[in-house]
């Protein structure tokens, strides 16, 4: 009988597993699953999968793109009431505009996806609603507008459309 074989990651460790590709010993914690058997962690080659791979620059054109997207839509929801007075129509409006931020925010950063940008697109959302909000408010009350929209942030109706609307962009972004 040979000698035991000792994995190349921890040499404490006896075992009778090798890699499939390079054949080096390896232990069952350093095992990785392959379609073609068990690999070394070398040989496995772990990547994380590009389209979650977002580069620091691309969170700067996903926040550009999310708020700029955001105050446009946050501006025709608190218009669009003055038109059509529906009461539930921030819903559907927040179905909509959660789609357009999620993909202005998905097409300037190349198709990416990921944890970050889904927090982008929430934050963006949600400031965006409220600067609309604010630049509604200046238009139609001028000054009094800083004490108006703050009064509005209390009412629970209000937050519909942003809720609403970051849940679809989170979703998208997944």
């Amino acid at each position: 009988m040979s000698a035991p074989m000792h994995c190349i990651n921890h040499p404490d460790r006896e075992t009778l597993v090798r890699c499939g590709k390079c054949d080096q010993p390896i232990c069952t914690e350093c095992a990785i699953r392959h379609p073609v058997g068990l690999r070394c962690p070398r040989c496995a080659r772990l990547k994380r999968v590009p389209t979650y791979d977002v580069p620091a620059t691309f969170y700067l054109r996903a926040l550009a793109a999310g708020l700029g997207s955001s105050v446009i839509c946050g501006v025709i929801v608190q218009i669009l009431p003055l038109f059509v007075p529906i009461f539930f129509l921030s819903f559907f409006a927040a179905l909509i505009a959660g789609g357009i931020i999620a993909e202005a925010i998905t097409r300037v950063t190349r198709y990416k996806r990921g944890r970050g940008l889904q927090i982008v697109a929430g934050i963006s959302v949600i400031v965006g609603y409220v600067l609309g909000s604010f630049f509604v408010a200046a238009f139609m009350f001028g000054v009094g507008a800083l004490l108006v929209v703050p009064a509005s942030l209390l009412n629970l109706y209000y937050w519909i459309y942003p809720a609403v609307a970051v849940a679809v962009a989170v979703r998208r972004l997944r």
